[in-house]
Formats: C-alpha cells, sequence, structure tokens
C-alpha cells in the first residue's frame, strides 16, 4: 500500500508548484485538464508582471515565454494548458485526472484513506496529509469569450444586459472575454439564461466559448490559484509554501 506524504484536492499551479518540491504528493483533479483556474474559465487575459524568486520559476517563466503566452501588458490564456501540461511531464509530477475525492477518514495511525471515484470505479488513496485547493461555492464568475470588430458599439449593450458584467480584451485582435457575476452555478441554466440575452440585444458580436467552470475572484488559501494574478507566481506560492513547510 502506497503512503503519500499529502494528497491534494484541487490541480493549478500552486498544487503543481507544492508537488515539485515534495515527490512524493499526489494531486486528485476532477475536471480532465489539469489548469482548471487560469485556462479553462479564462479567467485573466491581462498580464500583471512578476519576477521569479526561484530557479524552478524561473524555468516555467522562460517556458512561457518560449511560447510568446505574455506580451503587451496581455497573457495567452488558451495558451496556457498546453505549456502547462508540458512542463508538468516534464516534472513527472503525479496527477490523476477525472478523479473526485468522496470520502476522508482519519484512521488510527494517523493516516488519511481518501475513497476517490474514476471512470474506472471506486478506489483508495493513502496519504498522512490532505491540502483542498477547490474554492468555496460563494459568488463566481462566469466568462464567455466573443469576437467583435466594433467593440465600442456593443459594450453599452453588453453591460446593460449582463449587471455587473466586466469586458476585457483577449490577446487575439478583435476578441473579447465577458464576465459575469453570478450567484447560479448550474452551468446549463447559466449558459441558456446568456445565450437567450445574447440573441436578445441583436449585436454585431459572435459567442466564440462558453467557459466550462466559474471562477473566484479571490480566496483566503495560499494554496488556491484564484489568490494570485500571475499563474508563476501561483505555481511559486505552493512551492514555496512546501519549502517552508519542511523547516
Amino acid at each position: 500500500m502506497k503512503i503519500y506524504d499529502t494528497l491534494i484536492i484541487g490541480s493549478g499551479y500552486t498544487s503543481v508548484g507544492y508537488a515539485v518540491k515534495n515527490e512524493n504528493c499526489i494531486i486528485c483533479e476532477e475536471h480532465q485538464i489539469c489548469d482548471v483556474n487560469f485556462y479553462l474559465p479564462l479567467r485573466q487575459f491581462s498580464y500583471h508582471h512578476y519576477e521569479p524568486r526561484t530557479e524552478e520559476g524561473k524555468r516555467l517563466q522562460s517556458l512561457f515565454d518560449s511560447y510568446s503566452l505574455f506580451k503587451e501588458g496581455q497573457q495567452n490564456t488558451n495558451g496556457f494548458e498546453f505549456v502547462f501540461c508540458k512542463y508538468i511531464t516534464e516534472k513527472n509530477v503525479d496527477i490523476s485526472l477525472k478523479c473526485r475525492a468522496i470520502r476522508k477518514e482519519k484512521r488510527p495511525d494517523d493516516i488519511y484513506d481518501v475513497t476517490v471515484q474514476t471512470n474506472e470505479g471506486l478506489s483508495h488513496i493513502f496519504a498522512r496529509k490532505i491540502l483542498d485547493t477547490q474554492v468555496g461555492e460563494e459568488k463566481k464568475f462566469f466568462t464567455l469569450l466573443f469576437v467583435c470588430d466594433d467593440i465600442a458599439s456593443v459594450k453599452e449593450k453588453l453591460l446593460g444586459a449582463f449587471k455587473g458584467a466586466e469586458i476585457e480584451s483577449a490577446f487575439y485582435k478583435d476578441r473579447y472575454a465577458l464576465h459575469i457575476p453570478t450567484e447560479n452555478l448550474n452551468e446549463n441554466e447559466i449558459k441558456l439564461d446568456v445565450y437567450n440575452k445574447w440573441n436578445a440585444l441583436s449585436i454585431n458580436a459572435k459567442i466564440l466559448y462558453m467557459a466550462p467552470v466559474f471562477y473566484g475572484r479571490s480566496s483566503d488559501s495560499e494554496l488556491s490559484d484564484e489568490s494570485y494574478k500571475n499563474p508563476i507566481e501561483a505555481f511559486e506560492a505552493g512551492y514555496l509554501y512546501e519549502k517552508e513547510a519542511d523547516k
């Protein structure tokens, strides 16, 4: 029976940073993609400069730079997943995708017995420590990408239809992200509501993609990507968190 030092629930840059520093670690992610905090919810297109503090952070930064994912005050969120997976593969990080933790029990020997559900059914992961990076069910944002060659003509209508929403440029020419605050976390319901409101506006703009997950503005947890605006900063937060825990 393999016993991990740490089981991290929820993948992301902080999780991977921690796992790179602690090799006896496994990450359990219920989605089929590793980056569920920047790429999947299309959370942050504006670039917030960050200088890496560690050699490992500099390596990841160099990988991002080699694919030109940061430029002119923006970051190409769409390209994050490819680079992230490339790095994870190179570092042999132990990640179980489409794996949901459904029950946690602490045994008399202080080892956690975590029941997880995958496509193959139920199984168990054993670890001395559990870190949960998932955020709560508080107010979230839902993002969609759209293309428009005259944003000035549609901006007022969009912000009027979707109260509290924000619009930002999405790296490529004439593409924009609409971030909509919502308390409804039912993906199908909100997508239908957004689609109906969008059609009713009769604007010269086309929806390209609706994000399959929501995101929060911030989290109190150091091991949550939502606490950071730069993926390298999030990675180093996890890396340094584990490093400090070793002392």
